[in-house]
């Protein structure tokens, strides 16, 4: 975006991206791309929580039910539950209400882009963002870290957190105070930053990414940032590295937080396999990233308070990745599922 001739890496990290970005250079995903949860099978009605809620009254006699409308009826079903009492949830996380949310998007958008930047920073391979944090950030500060990942992300939109879902994750950390954490999908190391900031002493963070390359930037930054002390990276997939997990854990010693934000239909199976392998036991809060926008909709569905496993609650948020190069592209909201796992979770 803003220069022609210079090559963009997008660093697409989840299979539904593909369908998502096509018009975006994209990774290998880790598994086949599941059309039940893109963009388009999704349908219209779950771009945000106003039209999702609209989704949940009855047909009227004039209105058909088309295969989009099913699959996003059945999706306001399953998160019928917690819209309604979203406003006191993000209350309580101390998130943006919608209103301040649009006024914070208004402020990015009046962003001032100075043109040079294309041309002395460009942003072909992961490895780009390196030379502008080491020449903006200061060795040892992990904020400085954020802040210069925040503003190359705006001349180059990528998939990291984001600094609004960043602030939430960070509230969360904070609050339960955990002391073994686990991520899947470190992409450049954004998030992890984020955790290992609020983390106690003593505390640390797992984390798995599937990309060497992306695990290559992720450990500089991390290091530069002065928190490798505290963040073990491991290469892989989520389902491939869970022995390597308990490794490190230790045998029937469970997480005390998971944050998932890689492939988005590997929600659900990774979570399942973490549950097996007793790494998720009674209050072991998950959180997952883009669970509305671009959607997990079985991950919802068994992590759902309603299901008896879990105890949920969705956190609004804007969708961190705007198509900028796309002059239709309307800005969708999106949410973390924040879990957690019961005392007497049903099975």
């Amino acid at each position: 975006p803003g220069c022609a001739s210079t090559p963009v890496y997008s660093g697409a990290r989840g299979c539904d991206m593909a369908s998502t970005y096509p018009a975006v250079p994209r990774m290998s995903c880790q598994r086949s791309a599941l059309a039940t949860t893109s963009a388009t099978t999704r349908g219209p009605g779950c771009a945000s929580t106003p039209s999702l809620i609209r989704a949940l009254r009855a047909p009227s006699d004039t209105e058909t039910e088309s295969e989009s409308s099913q699959v996003s009826s059945r999706r306001a079903a399953v998160l019928a539950a917690t819209l309604f009492p979203l406003v006191s949830a993000v209350a309580n996380v101390g998130v943006s209400s919608h209103a301040n949310a649009a006024a914070e998007i208004a402020t990015s958008k009046q962003f001032a882009k100075d043109p040079s930047f294309y041309a002395r920073w460009q942003y072909a391979q992961p490895s780009d963002i390196v030379p502008f944090v080491l020449a903006t950030a200061t060795a040892g500060d992990p904020q400085s870290v954020l802040t210069a990942m925040d503003e190359f992300g705006r001349y180059y939109p990528m998939y990291k957190l984001g600094d609004e879902k960043g602030a939430m994750l960070a509230k969360l950390v904070r609050d339960r105070n955990p002391i073994r954490c686990v991520e899947v999908g470190t992409f450049l190391g954004y998030s992890a930053i984020w955790t290992a900031l609020q983390l106690s002493p003593g505390a640390s963070l797992i984390c798995v990414e599937f990309e060497q390359r992306h695990v290559d930037v992720a450990r500089r930054l991390i290091d530069f940032a002065g928190v490798s002390d505290v963040v073990t990276i491991l290469q892989g997939s989520g389902q491939d590295r869970v022995p390597d997990v308990v490794s490190k854990l230790g045998r029937n010693t469970p997480a005390d937080f998971v944050f998932f934000d890689h492939c988005k239909q590997c929600y659900l199976p990774d979570l399942v396999l973490f549950e097996n392998a007793g790494l998720i036991k009674a209050n072991t809060v998950v959180v997952a990233d883009n669970v509305v926008y671009p959607g997990a909709p079985d991950f919802l569905e068994y992590v759902a308070t309603s299901a008896g496993r879990y105890e949920t609650t969705l956190l609004d948020a804007q969708f961190e990745y705007d198509q900028v190069w796309n002059k239709d592209w309307v800005p969708q909201r999106d949410a973390l599922s924040f879990s957690t796992r019961l005392e007497e979770a049903r099975e």
